[in-house]
């Protein structure tokens, strides 16, 4: 591992977290973003503190794509779902044979408008693409360049995209995840999809909070019995949507257990305890202050939407989850037209469920 050069791009609250704990495995770090704003404090301290007493270098940090990128074994994008697109095209024409690129996290499709992104601007390296269903860690951001490790998940899927590359794709990622293990499809990873879950949800039914600018613990106070409800029906469309494509994902109080080692009595107890616990995941998490927030403009179009899709494809019904998209797209006052992950933007118009099934197991021809 030590003489795995790996660039990140995308030096948000994701990327800096990668960044810190590749750079403690003994990875070679190249880190990138667009705002040189994200940059100049870590490019100063020459990399990341991770309390208590651990120190992540990283050796170039640049607002240029190209001298991150450029000898590269493995390519991480941090950049969130709507991004992800515009960074395929970028990238396409830097690429060369064997590198490896990771989206953390895919949202829902996202290997898929990756590989479409760089087919249609021309990318003929031969390099895999893969995805995570969710990041791996959750952290406190003391400063710039400081951060506090709060939990590391305890279980993680990766998938590629065709899936049938995953038997050379893993053991390149495994030993930067090791708790990581190979999904089939993306069907896995894109429908093990909790922001998509948990986000929208709670901020279509804290609406008023939101308009209010109220500050509000997300989960232990957003998460009330009805609303827990409201997380069980979408939850369990998600669920039989995966099935027809042959995935099996798990509940979402399943996925709680698994992650975080967490169940309470019901939803909206475990939903309080991820908040409460000392080593809760979620103590961190922000309160979204608009309808612009990523909650809703990521999560509806690279999250729910593809879902929907791809279960009319399937001819699954999805009225719960149809339901929460068409009142995020009302409060929030957009249709997410420019951003969705429709069938056509992922290369599966036209495609029947089979077909579309095929499509993710040996790619496109």
């Amino acid at each position: 591992m030590p003489d795995t050069t790996v660039a990140i791009i995308g030096a948000g609250i994701g990327g800096v977290y990668v960044a810190a704990d590749l750079g403690l495995r003994g990875c070679r770090l190249r880190l990138h973003d667009r705002d040189e704003t994200r940059l100049t404090e870590i490019h100063a301290r020459g990399g990341i503190d991770v309390e208590p007493g651990g120190f992540s270098a990283i050796e170039r940090v640049t607002d240029k794509l190209a001298p991150a990128v450029g000898g590269a074994d493995i390519i991480i994008v941090c950049t969130g779902g709507n991004h992800q697109e515009g960074v395929a095209r970028s990238l396409a024409p830097l690429l060369r044979d064997g590198q490896t690129i990771l989206l953390i996290q895919g949202n829902t499709g996202g290997a898929l408008v990756v590989r479409r992104a760089l087919d249609a601007a021309g990318c003929r390296a031969q390099i895999d693409i893969a995805e995570m269903d969710n990041y791996p860690y959750s952290c406190w951001r003391l400063g710039p360049v400081r951060i506090r490790p709060i939990v590391r998940k305890r279980w993680l899927q990766i998938a590629s995209l065709p899936g049938n590359r995953i038997g050379t794709v893993l053991p390149r990622l495994s030993p930067l995840f090791p708790e990581a293990v190979a999904a089939p499809s993306v069907v896995s990873t894109g429908f093990t999809n909790a922001n998509a879950m948990l986000h929208v949800a709670n901020c279509v039914a804290n609406a008023g909070k939101i308009d209010r600018g109220e500050a509000y613990k997300f989960y232990a106070e957003g998460v009330t019995p009805s609303v827990a409800r409201l997380y069980q029906a979408i939850n369990a469309e998600r669920v039989a949507v995966a099935a027809a494509y042959g995935a099996a994902v798990p509940t979402l109080e399943d996925w709680c257990e698994r992650v975080y080692g967490v169940r309470g009595k019901s939803l909206d107890e475990t939903c309080r305890l991820l908040t409460a616990n000392s080593d809760g995941p979620y103590q961190a998490t922000g309160t979204p202050n608009s309808w612009s927030h990523k909650y809703i403009a990521e999560d509806v179009p690279v999250g729910l939407m593809p879902m929907s899709a791809l279960a009319a494809a399937a001819g699954v019904p999805t009225p719960a989850i149809d339901a929460v998209i068409r009142l995020a797209q009302i409060l929030s006052g957009s249709d997410f037209a420019n951003t969705a992950r429709t069938l056509d933007r992922m290369g599966l118009a036209g495609m029947a469920a089979a077909q579309i099934r095929s499509t993710l197991d040996e790619g496109f021809r």
